[in-house]
Protein backbone atom coordinates (compact mmCIF):
# COMPACT_ATOMS: atom_id res chain seq x y z
CA UNK A 1 0.00 0.00 0.00
CA UNK A 2 1.75 3.15 -1.25
CA UNK A 3 -0.75 5.71 -0.03
CA UNK A 4 0.47 7.45 3.17
CA UNK A 5 -2.19 10.12 3.73
CA UNK A 6 -4.50 8.67 6.47
CA UNK A 7 -7.60 10.38 5.04
CA UNK A 8 -6.94 8.89 1.60
CA UNK A 9 -6.27 5.45 3.06
CA UNK A 10 -9.65 5.45 4.83
CA UNK A 11 -11.36 6.60 1.62
CA UNK A 12 -9.87 3.77 -0.42
CA UNK A 13 -9.57 0.95 2.11
CA UNK A 14 -11.55 -0.53 4.99
CA UNK A 15 -9.79 -0.07 8.31
CA UNK A 16 -11.02 -3.53 9.30
CA UNK A 17 -9.73 -5.16 6.13
CA UNK A 18 -6.32 -3.58 6.71
CA UNK A 19 -6.33 -4.95 10.25
CA UNK A 20 -7.11 -8.46 8.98
CA UNK A 21 -10.49 -9.00 10.61
CA UNK A 22 -11.24 -12.12 8.57
CA UNK A 23 -8.33 -14.07 10.04
CA UNK A 24 -9.38 -12.92 13.52
CA UNK A 25 -12.95 -14.05 12.82
CA UNK A 26 -11.93 -17.55 11.74
CA UNK A 27 -10.40 -18.28 15.13
CA UNK A 28 -12.76 -16.41 17.47
CA UNK A 29 -15.94 -17.56 19.24
CA UNK A 30 -18.81 -16.03 17.27
CA UNK A 31 -22.57 -15.55 17.57
CA UNK A 32 -25.16 -14.79 14.87
CA UNK A 33 -27.61 -12.03 15.81
CA UNK A 34 -30.92 -11.71 13.96
CA UNK A 35 -32.34 -8.30 14.86
CA UNK A 36 -36.13 -7.74 14.79
CA UNK A 37 -37.18 -10.12 11.99
CA UNK A 38 -40.83 -9.61 12.87
CA UNK A 39 -44.16 -9.40 11.09
CA UNK A 40 -44.74 -5.68 11.56
CA UNK A 41 -41.83 -4.84 9.23
CA UNK A 42 -41.45 -7.97 7.07
CA UNK A 43 -45.04 -8.78 6.20
CA UNK A 44 -46.75 -6.49 3.72
CA UNK A 45 -49.80 -6.58 6.01
CA UNK A 46 -47.79 -5.54 9.06
CA UNK A 47 -48.56 -2.33 10.92
CA UNK A 48 -45.28 -0.81 9.73
CA UNK A 49 -45.67 -1.94 6.14
CA UNK A 50 -45.82 1.71 4.99
CA UNK A 51 -42.03 1.85 5.56
CA UNK A 52 -41.79 -0.79 2.83
CA UNK A 53 -39.03 -2.66 4.61
CA UNK A 54 -40.75 -5.83 3.43
CA UNK A 55 -40.29 -4.65 -0.14
CA UNK A 56 -36.60 -3.82 0.25
CA UNK A 57 -36.05 -7.14 2.06
CA UNK A 58 -37.51 -8.95 -0.94
CA UNK A 59 -35.45 -6.96 -3.40
CA UNK A 60 -32.12 -7.68 -1.73
CA UNK A 61 -33.21 -11.17 -0.56
CA UNK A 62 -32.38 -10.35 3.07
CA UNK A 63 -34.68 -13.02 4.52
CA UNK A 64 -33.40 -15.68 2.11
CA UNK A 65 -29.80 -14.79 2.97
CA UNK A 66 -30.49 -15.08 6.71
CA UNK A 67 -31.94 -18.52 5.98
CA UNK A 68 -28.78 -19.45 4.07
CA UNK A 69 -26.56 -18.42 6.98
CA UNK A 70 -28.42 -20.23 9.77
CA UNK A 71 -27.71 -23.88 8.78
CA UNK A 72 -24.01 -23.19 8.29
CA UNK A 73 -23.81 -21.42 11.65
CA UNK A 74 -25.43 -24.42 13.32
CA UNK A 75 -23.00 -26.76 11.56
CA UNK A 76 -20.08 -24.69 12.85
CA UNK A 77 -21.45 -24.55 16.40
CA UNK A 78 -22.17 -20.81 16.24
CA UNK A 79 -25.07 -19.89 18.58
CA UNK A 80 -27.99 -17.90 17.17
CA UNK A 81 -29.73 -15.16 19.15
CA UNK A 82 -32.93 -13.53 17.88
CA UNK A 83 -34.38 -10.19 18.95
CA UNK A 84 -37.97 -8.97 18.95
CA UNK A 85 -38.78 -5.32 19.60
CA UNK A 86 -41.94 -4.59 21.53
CA UNK A 87 -43.37 -2.50 24.31
CA UNK A 88 -45.41 -3.98 27.16
CA UNK A 89 -48.99 -5.03 26.51
CA UNK A 90 -51.78 -2.91 27.89
CA UNK A 91 -49.64 0.20 27.71
CA UNK A 92 -47.99 -0.55 31.07
CA UNK A 93 -44.84 1.25 29.99
CA UNK A 94 -46.62 4.31 28.59
CA UNK A 95 -45.96 6.61 31.52
CA UNK A 96 -48.26 9.65 31.61
CA UNK A 97 -46.69 13.05 31.27
CA UNK A 98 -43.46 11.78 29.65
CA UNK A 99 -42.39 12.47 26.08
CA UNK A 100 -41.86 8.75 25.49
CA UNK A 101 -45.36 7.96 26.78
CA UNK A 102 -47.02 10.66 24.73
CA UNK A 103 -45.09 9.70 21.59
CA UNK A 104 -46.08 6.05 21.89
CA UNK A 105 -49.69 7.09 22.56
CA UNK A 106 -49.59 9.17 19.39
CA UNK A 107 -48.21 6.25 17.38
CA UNK A 108 -50.90 3.92 18.74
CA UNK A 109 -53.61 6.46 17.89
CA UNK A 110 -52.55 5.96 14.28
CA UNK A 111 -51.48 2.29 14.56
CA UNK A 112 -53.23 0.60 17.52
CA UNK A 113 -51.03 -2.52 17.68
CA UNK A 114 -47.70 -0.82 16.94
CA UNK A 115 -44.85 -2.48 18.92
CA UNK A 116 -47.39 -4.26 21.13
CA UNK A 117 -46.20 -7.28 23.10
CA UNK A 118 -48.11 -10.52 22.55
CA UNK A 119 -49.49 -9.60 19.12
CA UNK A 120 -48.93 -11.16 15.69
CA UNK A 121 -47.16 -7.92 14.75
CA UNK A 122 -44.18 -8.47 17.04
CA UNK A 123 -43.82 -12.20 16.50
CA UNK A 124 -41.00 -13.58 14.34
CA UNK A 125 -41.88 -13.42 10.64
CA UNK A 126 -43.40 -16.76 9.66
CA UNK A 127 -40.95 -17.21 6.77
CA UNK A 128 -38.16 -17.28 9.39
CA UNK A 129 -39.96 -18.77 12.39
CA UNK A 130 -39.41 -22.32 11.12
CA UNK A 131 -35.65 -21.73 11.31
CA UNK A 132 -35.70 -21.15 15.07
CA UNK A 133 -34.20 -24.03 17.04
CA UNK A 134 -35.41 -24.72 20.60
CA UNK A 135 -31.86 -24.02 21.81
CA UNK A 136 -31.81 -20.55 20.23
CA UNK A 137 -32.23 -17.57 22.52
CA UNK A 138 -34.98 -15.05 21.76
CA UNK A 139 -34.57 -11.66 23.43
CA UNK A 140 -37.34 -9.13 23.88
CA UNK A 141 -36.06 -5.57 23.69
CA UNK A 142 -37.75 -2.22 24.15
CA UNK A 143 -35.32 0.06 22.33
CA UNK A 144 -33.07 0.12 19.28
CA UNK A 145 -29.93 -1.63 20.49
CA UNK A 146 -30.07 -5.35 21.29
CA UNK A 147 -27.85 -4.61 24.30
CA UNK A 148 -29.94 -1.93 25.96
CA UNK A 149 -31.99 -3.29 28.87
CA UNK A 150 -31.46 -6.95 27.94
CA UNK A 151 -29.35 -9.91 29.08
CA UNK A 152 -27.52 -10.12 25.76
CA UNK A 153 -24.10 -9.21 27.13
CA UNK A 154 -24.40 -11.77 29.93
CA UNK A 155 -25.19 -14.47 27.36
CA UNK A 156 -22.24 -13.38 25.21
CA UNK A 157 -19.96 -13.46 28.27
CA UNK A 158 -20.98 -17.03 29.10
CA UNK A 159 -20.46 -18.03 25.46
CA UNK A 160 -16.99 -16.36 25.51
CA UNK A 161 -18.03 -14.44 22.40
CA UNK A 162 -15.60 -12.14 20.63
CA UNK A 163 -17.32 -11.69 17.24
CA UNK A 164 -20.93 -10.84 16.36
CA UNK A 165 -22.38 -11.52 12.93
CA UNK A 166 -25.25 -9.05 12.66
CA UNK A 167 -28.30 -9.40 10.42
CA UNK A 168 -31.84 -8.06 10.59
CA UNK A 169 -34.04 -4.99 10.34
CA UNK A 170 -33.93 -1.97 10.00
CA UNK A 171 -30.37 -1.47 8.81
CA UNK A 172 -30.16 2.17 9.89
CA UNK A 173 -32.02 1.79 13.17
CA UNK A 174 -31.91 -1.38 15.27
CA UNK A 175 -29.14 -3.08 13.30
CA UNK A 176 -26.92 0.00 13.34
CA UNK A 177 -27.68 0.71 17.02
CA UNK A 178 -26.71 -2.85 17.92
CA UNK A 179 -23.49 -2.73 15.88
CA UNK A 180 -22.52 0.61 17.43
CA UNK A 181 -23.14 -0.74 20.96
CA UNK A 182 -21.13 -3.88 20.19
CA UNK A 183 -18.21 -1.80 18.93
CA UNK A 184 -18.24 0.38 22.04
CA UNK A 185 -18.32 -2.71 24.25
CA UNK A 186 -15.24 -4.20 22.63
CA UNK A 187 -16.74 -6.77 20.25
CA UNK A 188 -15.94 -7.16 16.57
CA UNK A 189 -19.37 -6.68 14.96
CA UNK A 190 -19.67 -7.80 11.33
CA UNK A 191 -22.70 -6.54 9.40
CA UNK A 192 -23.92 -8.84 6.64
CA UNK A 193 -25.20 -6.27 4.22
CA UNK A 194 -27.60 -8.35 2.11
CA UNK A 195 -29.03 -10.01 5.21
CA UNK A 196 -30.35 -6.62 6.40
CA UNK A 197 -32.91 -4.24 4.97
CA UNK A 198 -34.57 -0.90 5.66
CA UNK A 199 -36.94 1.52 3.88
CA UNK A 200 -34.99 1.63 0.63
CA UNK A 201 -31.61 0.87 -0.92
CA UNK A 202 -30.28 4.43 -0.62
CA UNK A 203 -30.83 4.60 3.15
CA UNK A 204 -29.50 1.05 3.46
CA UNK A 205 -26.25 1.85 1.63
CA UNK A 206 -25.64 5.05 3.61
CA UNK A 207 -25.98 3.11 6.87
CA UNK A 208 -23.59 0.42 5.64
CA UNK A 209 -21.06 3.07 4.65
CA UNK A 210 -21.23 4.64 8.14
CA UNK A 211 -20.71 1.31 9.85
CA UNK A 212 -17.99 0.12 7.50
CA UNK A 213 -15.81 3.19 8.00
CA UNK A 214 -15.02 2.94 11.71
CA UNK A 215 -17.64 0.82 13.51
CA UNK A 216 -17.32 -2.69 12.05
CA UNK A 217 -16.68 -4.60 8.82
CA UNK A 218 -19.42 -5.00 6.22
CA UNK A 219 -19.60 -8.11 4.04
CA UNK A 220 -22.15 -9.78 1.74
CA UNK A 221 -23.66 -13.18 2.51
CA UNK A 222 -21.78 -15.05 -0.25
CA UNK A 223 -18.42 -13.97 1.16
CA UNK A 224 -19.63 -14.55 4.71
CA UNK A 225 -20.60 -18.10 3.79
CA UNK A 226 -17.18 -18.69 2.23
CA UNK A 227 -15.57 -17.33 5.37
CA UNK A 228 -17.74 -19.54 7.56
CA UNK A 229 -16.52 -22.60 5.66
CA UNK A 230 -13.03 -21.78 6.95
CA UNK A 231 -14.24 -21.03 10.47
CA UNK A 232 -12.41 -23.03 13.13
CA UNK A 233 -15.13 -24.24 15.46
CA UNK A 234 -13.87 -23.71 19.03
CA UNK A 235 -12.90 -27.00 20.66
CA UNK A 236 -15.31 -27.62 23.48
CA UNK A 237 -15.70 -30.37 26.01
CA UNK A 238 -18.77 -28.69 27.43
CA UNK A 239 -21.60 -30.94 28.51
CA UNK A 240 -24.50 -30.53 30.88
CA UNK A 241 -23.57 -31.68 34.35
CA UNK A 242 -25.88 -33.58 36.67
CA UNK A 243 -25.74 -33.45 40.46
CA UNK A 244 -27.06 -36.07 42.90
CA UNK A 245 -29.19 -34.38 45.55
CA UNK A 246 -28.13 -36.58 48.48
CA UNK A 247 -24.44 -36.11 47.70
CA UNK A 248 -24.87 -32.35 47.42
CA UNK A 249 -26.73 -32.25 50.72
CA UNK A 250 -24.04 -34.32 52.41
CA UNK A 251 -21.24 -32.04 51.21
CA UNK A 252 -23.14 -28.90 52.20
CA UNK A 253 -23.63 -30.40 55.67
CA UNK A 254 -19.84 -30.66 55.83
CA UNK A 255 -19.64 -26.90 55.30
CA UNK A 256 -18.72 -27.06 51.61
CA UNK A 257 -20.30 -24.28 49.53
CA UNK A 258 -22.10 -24.68 46.21
CA UNK A 259 -19.18 -22.91 44.54
CA UNK A 260 -16.75 -25.58 45.73
CA UNK A 261 -19.11 -28.42 44.84
CA UNK A 262 -19.28 -27.11 41.28
CA UNK A 263 -15.48 -26.90 41.24
CA UNK A 264 -15.07 -23.31 40.09
CA UNK A 265 -11.29 -23.39 39.23
CA UNK A 266 -11.95 -25.61 36.20
CA UNK A 267 -13.58 -22.66 34.43
CA UNK A 268 -10.54 -20.41 34.73
CA UNK A 269 -7.34 -20.08 32.70
CA UNK A 270 -4.46 -17.63 32.79
CA UNK A 271 -5.66 -16.02 29.56
CA UNK A 272 -9.27 -15.57 30.69
CA UNK A 273 -8.67 -14.38 34.27
CA UNK A 274 -7.90 -10.98 35.75
CA UNK A 275 -7.22 -9.55 39.20
CA UNK A 276 -9.13 -6.44 40.27
CA UNK A 277 -7.57 -4.41 43.10
CA UNK A 278 -10.36 -2.19 44.39
CA UNK A 279 -9.66 1.19 46.02
CA UNK A 280 -6.31 0.33 47.58
CA UNK A 281 -5.70 4.03 48.14
CA UNK A 282 -4.32 6.29 50.81
CA UNK A 283 -7.66 7.59 52.06
CA UNK A 284 -8.67 4.03 53.06
CA UNK A 285 -5.34 2.46 53.99
CA UNK A 286 -3.16 5.17 55.51
CA UNK A 287 -3.72 6.17 59.12
CA UNK A 288 -3.55 9.82 58.00
CA UNK A 289 -5.95 9.28 55.10
CA UNK A 290 -9.11 11.37 54.84
CA UNK A 291 -11.27 8.31 55.67
CA UNK A 292 -9.16 7.16 58.62
CA UNK A 293 -12.11 7.59 61.00
CA UNK A 294 -13.74 4.52 59.35
CA UNK A 295 -10.96 2.35 60.72
CA UNK A 296 -10.36 0.32 57.59
CA UNK A 297 -6.63 1.09 57.69
CA UNK A 298 -6.42 -0.42 61.15
CA UNK A 299 -8.30 -3.63 60.31
CA UNK A 300 -6.34 -4.02 57.06
CA UNK A 301 -3.11 -3.81 59.05
CA UNK A 302 -4.25 -6.19 61.79
CA UNK A 303 -5.49 -8.85 59.35
CA UNK A 304 -2.61 -8.59 56.90
CA UNK A 305 -4.95 -7.62 54.05
CA UNK A 306 -2.42 -5.31 52.37
CA UNK A 307 0.29 -7.98 52.53
CA UNK A 308 -2.12 -10.47 50.98
CA UNK A 309 -2.93 -8.01 48.18
CA UNK A 310 0.82 -7.80 47.54
CA UNK A 311 1.05 -11.62 47.33
CA UNK A 312 -1.81 -11.80 44.84
CA UNK A 313 -0.41 -8.99 42.71
CA UNK A 314 3.06 -10.54 42.55
CA UNK A 315 1.66 -14.01 41.80
CA UNK A 316 -0.52 -12.68 38.98
CA UNK A 317 2.37 -10.71 37.51
CA UNK A 318 4.62 -13.78 37.59
CA UNK A 319 1.89 -16.00 36.13
CA UNK A 320 0.77 -13.64 33.37
CA UNK A 321 -2.69 -12.94 34.81
CA UNK A 322 -3.90 -9.41 33.99
CA UNK A 323 -4.23 -6.85 36.77
CA UNK A 324 -6.56 -3.84 36.88
CA UNK A 325 -6.17 -1.24 39.62
CA UNK A 326 -9.38 0.59 40.48
CA UNK A 327 -9.54 3.80 42.46
CA UNK A 328 -12.47 5.90 43.55
CA UNK A 329 -12.36 9.61 43.07
CA UNK A 330 -14.46 12.50 41.89
CA UNK A 331 -13.02 15.07 39.51
CA UNK A 332 -10.36 17.38 40.92
CA UNK A 333 -11.64 20.53 42.59
CA UNK A 334 -15.13 19.02 42.70
CA UNK A 335 -15.98 19.80 39.06
CA UNK A 336 -18.53 16.96 38.99
CA UNK A 337 -20.24 18.02 42.21
CA UNK A 338 -23.04 20.04 40.68
CA UNK A 339 -24.75 22.79 42.72
CA UNK A 340 -28.35 22.31 43.85
CA UNK A 341 -28.23 18.51 43.49
CA UNK A 342 -28.71 15.99 46.28
CA UNK A 343 -25.23 14.68 45.49
CA UNK A 344 -23.86 18.17 46.20
CA UNK A 345 -25.63 18.21 49.58
CA UNK A 346 -24.08 14.86 50.53
CA UNK A 347 -20.61 15.86 49.36
CA UNK A 348 -20.95 19.18 51.12
CA UNK A 349 -21.55 17.36 54.41
CA UNK A 350 -18.59 15.04 53.73
CA UNK A 351 -16.23 17.86 52.83
CA UNK A 352 -17.32 19.89 55.85
CA UNK A 353 -15.47 17.31 57.95
CA UNK A 354 -13.11 15.72 55.44
CA UNK A 355 -12.03 18.42 52.91
CA UNK A 356 -10.08 16.12 50.54
CA UNK A 357 -12.35 13.08 50.65
CA UNK A 358 -12.80 11.43 47.21
CA UNK A 359 -11.27 14.32 45.27
CA UNK A 360 -9.09 13.47 42.29
CA UNK A 361 -5.47 14.55 41.91
CA UNK A 362 -4.89 14.40 45.67
CA UNK A 363 -2.64 12.21 47.80
CA UNK A 364 -5.76 10.77 49.42
CA UNK A 365 -7.12 9.14 46.27
CA UNK A 366 -3.75 7.96 44.99
CA UNK A 367 -2.83 4.27 45.31
CA UNK A 368 -1.55 3.43 48.80
CA UNK A 369 2.17 4.10 49.18
CA UNK A 370 2.98 0.47 50.05
CA UNK A 371 1.29 -0.83 46.88
CA UNK A 372 1.90 1.90 44.31
CA UNK A 373 5.39 0.71 43.41
CA UNK A 374 3.95 -2.68 42.37
CA UNK A 375 1.98 -1.20 39.46
CA UNK A 376 3.61 -2.08 36.15
CA UNK A 377 3.57 0.26 33.16
CA UNK A 378 1.21 -1.96 31.16
CA UNK A 379 -1.32 -2.26 34.00
CA UNK A 380 -4.36 0.00 33.85
CA UNK A 381 -5.51 2.24 36.67
CA UNK A 382 -9.23 2.91 36.23
CA UNK A 383 -10.96 5.77 38.02
CA UNK A 384 -14.57 5.48 39.14
CA UNK A 385 -16.88 8.09 40.68
CA UNK A 386 -19.01 5.64 42.71
CA UNK A 387 -18.87 2.25 44.44
CA UNK A 388 -19.13 -0.10 41.46
CA UNK A 389 -15.99 -0.47 39.28
CA UNK A 390 -18.18 -1.09 36.21
CA UNK A 391 -20.48 1.90 36.53
CA UNK A 392 -19.56 4.68 34.06
CA UNK A 393 -16.06 3.24 33.50
CA UNK A 394 -14.50 1.42 30.51
CA UNK A 395 -13.67 -1.66 32.63
CA UNK A 396 -16.05 -4.05 30.90
CA UNK A 397 -14.92 -2.91 27.44
CA UNK A 398 -11.32 -3.77 28.36
CA UNK A 399 -12.36 -7.13 29.80
CA UNK A 400 -14.32 -7.91 26.62
CA UNK A 401 -11.33 -7.04 24.45
CA UNK A 402 -9.18 -9.46 26.45
CA UNK A 403 -11.76 -12.24 26.61
CA UNK A 404 -11.77 -12.17 30.43
CA UNK A 405 -14.40 -14.38 32.09
CA UNK A 406 -12.97 -14.87 35.60
CA UNK A 407 -12.38 -12.00 38.03
CA UNK A 408 -10.39 -12.38 41.23
CA UNK A 409 -11.36 -9.43 43.42
CA UNK A 410 -9.55 -7.94 46.39
CA UNK A 411 -9.52 -4.50 47.96
CA UNK A 412 -11.38 -2.06 50.15
CA UNK A 413 -14.02 -1.70 51.57
CA UNK A 414 -15.38 -5.25 51.59
CA UNK A 415 -19.00 -4.26 52.08
CA UNK A 416 -18.98 -1.16 49.87
CA UNK A 417 -16.89 -0.93 46.70
CA UNK A 418 -15.79 -4.57 46.70
CA UNK A 419 -19.35 -5.79 47.24
CA UNK A 420 -20.88 -3.47 44.63
CA UNK A 421 -18.29 -4.55 42.06
CA UNK A 422 -18.66 -8.25 42.84
CA UNK A 423 -22.45 -8.15 42.62
CA UNK A 424 -22.31 -6.29 39.30
CA UNK A 425 -19.67 -8.64 37.88
CA UNK A 426 -21.74 -11.68 38.80
CA UNK A 427 -24.84 -10.17 37.18
CA UNK A 428 -22.81 -9.54 34.02
CA UNK A 429 -21.85 -13.21 33.74
CA UNK A 430 -18.33 -13.18 35.21
CA UNK A 431 -17.12 -15.94 37.50
CA UNK A 432 -16.24 -13.69 40.43
CA UNK A 433 -13.89 -14.93 43.15
CA UNK A 434 -13.33 -12.85 46.30
CA UNK A 435 -9.99 -13.02 48.10
CA UNK A 436 -11.31 -13.21 51.66
CA UNK A 437 -8.19 -12.07 53.52
CA UNK A 438 -7.11 -9.51 50.92
CA UNK A 439 -10.08 -7.27 51.71
CA UNK A 440 -11.05 -5.22 54.74
CA UNK A 441 -13.68 -2.78 55.92
CA UNK A 442 -14.55 -0.82 59.06
CA UNK A 443 -15.19 -3.80 61.34
CA UNK A 444 -14.48 -7.53 61.26
CA UNK A 445 -18.21 -8.21 61.69
CA UNK A 446 -19.12 -6.19 58.58
CA UNK A 447 -16.31 -7.89 56.66
CA UNK A 448 -17.48 -11.39 57.65
CA UNK A 449 -21.12 -10.65 56.85
CA UNK A 450 -20.18 -9.43 53.37
CA UNK A 451 -18.14 -12.57 52.71
CA UNK A 452 -21.08 -14.73 53.81
CA UNK A 453 -23.33 -12.93 51.32
CA UNK A 454 -20.82 -13.48 48.50
CA UNK A 455 -20.31 -17.17 49.18
CA UNK A 456 -24.01 -17.98 49.39
CA UNK A 457 -25.10 -17.02 45.89
CA UNK A 458 -22.68 -14.57 44.25
CA UNK A 459 -19.28 -16.23 43.92
CA UNK A 460 -16.53 -18.24 45.64
CA UNK A 461 -14.79 -16.78 48.69
CA UNK A 462 -11.21 -18.06 48.93
CA UNK A 463 -8.22 -17.17 51.10
CA UNK A 464 -5.17 -15.67 49.43
CA UNK A 465 -2.87 -18.62 50.12
CA UNK A 466 -5.24 -20.95 48.28
CA UNK A 467 -5.68 -18.42 45.49
CA UNK A 468 -1.93 -18.09 45.03
CA UNK A 469 -1.69 -21.87 44.60
CA UNK A 470 -4.64 -21.96 42.18
CA UNK A 471 -3.29 -19.04 40.11
CA UNK A 472 0.07 -20.79 39.76
CA UNK A 473 -1.72 -23.94 38.54
CA UNK A 474 -3.93 -22.19 35.98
Amino acid sequence: MKEKDPSKILERYSLYDLAGWMEYFKKSPAVLLVVDPQNDVLDEKGTLSFWQVWKHARENKAVDNIKRLIPLCREKGIPIIWAKQYRLSGGKDIFPGTFDGDLLSLIRTIIPDAFMQGTWETEIYENLADFIDPKDIIIGKHGSSMFEGTNLEKYLKNLETKVLMVTGFLTDFCVEATVRSACDKGYLAVTIKDACATQNEEIHQKALKRMGRLIGPVIDSDNMINLLKEYETPVSAKSERRFELNEVGKRMAEGISLNDIVGWPQYSRKDNAALLVIDAQNDNLHEKGSLNLMGTWKLAKETGAVENVKKLVKTCQESGVRIFWIKQNRLSKGKDIFPDTFDAKIMGLVHGTLPNAFLGDTWDTDIYDELKHLIKKDELVIEKPGWNAFETTPLQRYLNHLGINTLIVCGFLTDFCVESTVRSASDKGFLTVVASDACATSTQEDHNMALERFDRLIGPVVDSETLVRIIKEL
